[in-house]
């Protein structure tokens, strides 16, 4: 079995206490490295100490734990997101296939997401991944947008403007363009209904 070794970058003391006595009470296989409170200490930590995966806060102050993902480039460790908002962040964590977990952490969905991590050990998160994720958060929801779709060989921008309709298909969606072009996606309509701007775009039927 992969041995996995932690660390964890959070800006609330009682965040790193409850996930850390979790790790410990739960998961004493993972050995935790250490803690950082803030984005440049995070990087320093993860720099120095190397570790296969990170617990990281989404929000910290003034910067966001995608502010570290940036800083830390594209070889990086496997990332688990943790965060107390359900918003639009998650839904767009949810929608590059990345790992996170609602804050208070429910020890049941820890065990999840690290079982995910162990599986994924064979094929680490790919910088496709993380690329369709910041691409996908730092631009708005307005007409003017483009999004990062995970397609076979990578990602492909595509202008949110010329998206005509998006239909089911199982665990894909098929995205219809105005030049006729179709994109299959490995994601349900219901990510596509969360990620796309419900000013632009309502739910029909249950495949369209």
């Amino acid at each position: 079995m992969t041995t996995l070794n932690a660390v964890i970058v959070d800006d609330e003391l009682h965040c790193r206490e409850a996930l850390s006595g979790l790790l410990e009470r739960k998961h004493p296989e993972i050995p935790l490295l250490g803690m950082a409170t803030n984005v440049p200490d995070g990087v320093a930590l993860i720099g120095q100490l190397k570790p296969k995966l990170v617990f990281l806060d989404i929000e910290m102050g003034n910067q966001t734990g995608f502010d570290l993902l940036q800083a830390i480039g594209p070889s990086r460790p496997h990332v688990i997101f943790t965060t107390a908002h359900e918003g639009y962040a998650v839904k767009a964590i949810r929608f590059s296939a990345l790992d996170y977990l609602l804050k208070p952490v429910d020890p049941d969905e820890l065990a999840a997401a690290i079982g995910k991590v162990m599986q994924a050990e064979r094929s680490p998160q790919t910088p496709d991944q993380f690329m369709a994720l910041l691409k996908n958060l730092s631009q708005p929801k307005s007409a003017d947008r483009r999004i990062a779709l995970p397609v076979a060989d990578g990602l492909e921008m595509v202008d949110v403007e010329n998206i005509t309709y998006c239909e089911s298909d199982s665990n894909y969606t098929v995205v219809h363009q105005n030049d006729k072009k179709r994109l299959v996606i490995s994601r349900t309509l219901k990510e596509f209904e969360d990620i796309l701007d419900p000013e632009q775009f309502i739910r029909v039927h249950h495949s369209y």
